[in-house]
């Protein structure tokens, strides 16, 4: 059953346009990895679908209900939540007040308790201002901030960019105990090799359309490169 799916999406940025008829489909449960190069619009879809973009009506679909051209807020109710590129946390606010504006309003299966859980680090430095977090550990709690929301949909938008590959690989640890709580994950990642060993399914995108498809064992090394660098 799929969870969400888009059908010609397009995108533009005012007269630019960045998506150019996306048509995927994820299923309840699956990981499915997006990856190309910088400009490819991967970030763009994310944000399609998030609501953060405008979308045409009739493009994407979010548990069989038509969500095109709705609002962020309205996508984050319906359990549709991005942890944006650059993590974009409140410098201002501690660790634990930037995970409660995750969960305003809100009240589902992650609680601060479990955050902490899956993030001990995050306890350590619960009322340590977020601005004074190591790169990883802000990207741990953007993560957490994103998780209070209680997403069926957790959009991840490089979650790993600019990291050392030693906490990369912890924060790649905490997706099964995610997914083991129900979310869908669309994950969009530039490594390659870390977006084929974590999902489903991978697309590829080069300049605004979608080059390749399909399951990571069936995808050859040739065929990444050439969908990626459109060779």
């Amino acid at each position: 059953m799929a969870l969400i799916e888009t059908n010609g999406l397009t995108a533009f940025y005012g007269d630019f346009q960045a998506l150019f008829g996306i048509t995927l489909s994820v299923e309840v449960g699956e990981t499915v990895a997006i990856i190309g190069a910088n400009g490819a619009g991967k970030s763009t879809f994310l944000k399609a679908i998030a609501g953060v973009l405008e979308s045409p009506s009739g493009a994407i679909r979010f548990e069989d209900h038509d969500i095109g051209g709705d609002r962020a807020f309205e996508n984050v109710r319906r359990g549709i939540v991005m942890i944006p590129e650059g993590r974009r946390l409140f410098p201002s606010l501690s660790v634990e007040e930037n995970l409660l504006v995750g969960g305003y309003g809100r009240r589902g299966r992650w609680t601060l308790k479990r955050i902490y859980d899956l993030f001990p680090m995050l306890a350590e430095r619960r009322h340590m201002p977020a601005s004074s977090l190591s790169g990883g550990q802000q990207q741990m709690c953007a993560i957490g901030r994103a998780l209070m929301a209680d997403p069926k949909l957790l959009l991840c938008d490089e979650i790993s960019l600019g990291l050392a590959p030693i906490v990369i690989r912890d924060i790649y640890a905490a997706l099964p105990a995610i997914k083991a709580e129900g979310a869908t994950l669309i994950v969009v990642e530039q490594d390659i090799a870390q977006a084929t060993k974590i999902a489903d399914r991978v697309h590829c995108f080069q300049e605004g359309r979608m080059t390749l498809s399909g399951k990571p064992s069936e995808l050859t090394r040739g065929a990444i490169h050439a969908a990626y660098f459109g060779i």
